[in-house]
């Protein structure tokens, strides 16, 4: 069993609020994990909606469901009956016990219709990914590569920090990517039944899962969006020319994207403006949540094969970019990212804020990296006017070196993999 790294957040979380809920798309572990976290301390009893008796009572008596039930208990697949969730408001709002209810879900209860307003100030919300570089690894915590990226002062400070390791062949890099993080698939051996869950999955989302959270009438349409998404990861948001290249209404396509977000198969990263209000007006990059199911979507079948559509930078992008993700979200320090990009095409993958604090990451798919490769960096450097600490360039080499005072190029296995 893969130790994940999110279970000492929900620990803690049950120790001071009546409701905690585990969040994320289908498949990504919600359960086996939600499944793991009653013990002595916390001696919960495990009830799924996907019992049909459970659903049935949750839907037709809510209240009734709870008053039956002894407590503190483990509610899987929740938003299968939002008025279950109302339920669960009325009952902590009459007794605010901490560690009363776990609950997992597969859809970002925060943007289902009225359900908001029913868990807000009563339930913390925790983000379950799919595995991430040093989970696969085995590592007992995340990398703390984030913290020394803020911490360190200067690019030689900064490598100190890392921990030595082997160098991870690219080839290794190639299959990982292409296993991605699901934890069925990320385990199974390249070949045709990997192949076959992802189209399983890709089926049930698209047949069964959609309709929990809303009416979708047309599903090619929702497919052939599904598919566009995955081919334009690391994009800018451009939903005209969604509805241009599909042949769909703007609004239908806008509303689709939406959704694709909801139930956590694309999530979006604003571009950086240091007027905060035009960072929620700009247009974000879309990113695919996982390069596993991205790349059976869009038919890459090896590594080869996405070389040759010219996607390996993109798709690399989009790796790097959920795993810097999945680090944000364990750390004890809010990280928000975003990136950087001017008028004339000068781009930063990623820029990363604590506070007032920034630092800049670029990801290359190549195993060298030189002074010349910093240029973006340095001209984003000169934009933000001093604000800019380090940067690194993660890249698919060997050594972790010091391209100058701050600006350091570190593989990319040795600054996600973290600590034994």
């Amino acid at each position: 069993m893969i130790r994940r790294h999110l279970q000492p957040s929900i620990e803690e979380s049950l120790k001071h609020f009546p409701v905690v809920a585990i969040l994320g798309p289908r498949q990504v572990g919600k359960s086996t994990l939600a499944q793991m976290i009653p013990s002595k301390a916390w001696p919960a009893r495990y009830i799924t909606l996907d019992d049909l008796a459970v659903l049935d009572a949750a839907q037709a008596d809510p209240d009734g469901l709870l008053e039956g039930l002894e407590f503190p208990v483990v509610l899987d697949e929740v938003q299968r009956a939002p008025d279950l969730l109302r339920a669960i408001k009325r009952m902590v709002d009459r007794n605010r016990e901490p560690g009363q209810c776990l609950l997992t879900g597969s859809a970002n209860l925060l943007t289902m219709q009225n359900v908001s307003e029913t868990l807000a100030g009563r339930a913390v919300l925790l983000d379950l990914h799919p595995f991430s570089w040093a989970e696969l690894q085995r590592r007992e915590g995340p990398a703390s590569s984030l913290d020394a990226l803020f911490a360190s002062r200067t690019a030689k400070e900064l490598l100190s920090s890392f921990p030595k390791s082997t160098p991870v062949p690219r080839r290794e890099l190639m299959a990982r990517i292409l296993a991605g993080g699901y934890p069925t698939p990320a385990l199974m051996p390249a070949g045709r039944p990997r192949s076959q869950w992802f189209e399983s999955y890709r089926r049930t989302y698209l047949e069964r899962d959609l309709r929990q959270v809303a009416n979708i009438v047309r599903l090619p349409e929702f497919g052939r969006l599904l598919t566009t998404t995955a081919l334009r990861s690391g994009q800018l948001v451009n939903a005209t020319a969604f509805s241009r290249d599909l042949g769909v209404p703007l609004n239908t396509v806008r509303r689709h994207l939406g959704l694709l977000e909801t139930t956590y198969q694309v999530w979006t990263v604003p571009p950086f403006h240091v007027n905060i209000g035009k960072r929620l007006v700009k247009t974000p990059k879309l990113y695919f949540t996982d390069t596993g199911l991205a790349c059976h979507i869009s038919g890459f079948d090896d590594w080869e094969h996405v070389e040759r559509q010219g996607q390996a930078g993109a798709i690399v992008e989009s790796w790097a970019a959920s795993e810097l993700r999945k680090l944000a979200s364990l750390g004890a320090k809010r990280t928000e990212i975003y990136f950087w990009r001017t008028h004339a095409g000068r781009e930063v993958d990623f820029l990363l804020a604590r506070g007032d604090r920034l630092v800049a990451i670029e990801v290359k798919w190549m195993q060298r990296a030189t002074a010349h490769d910093i240029g973006n960096i340095m001209a984003c450097a000169d934009d933000l006017k001093g604000r800019l600490g380090l940067a690194v360039i993660l890249y698919a080499g060997e050594s972790a070196i010091a391209l100058n005072e701050r600006v350091a190029a570190v593989p990319f296995g040795v600054f996600f993999a973290g600590h034994k």
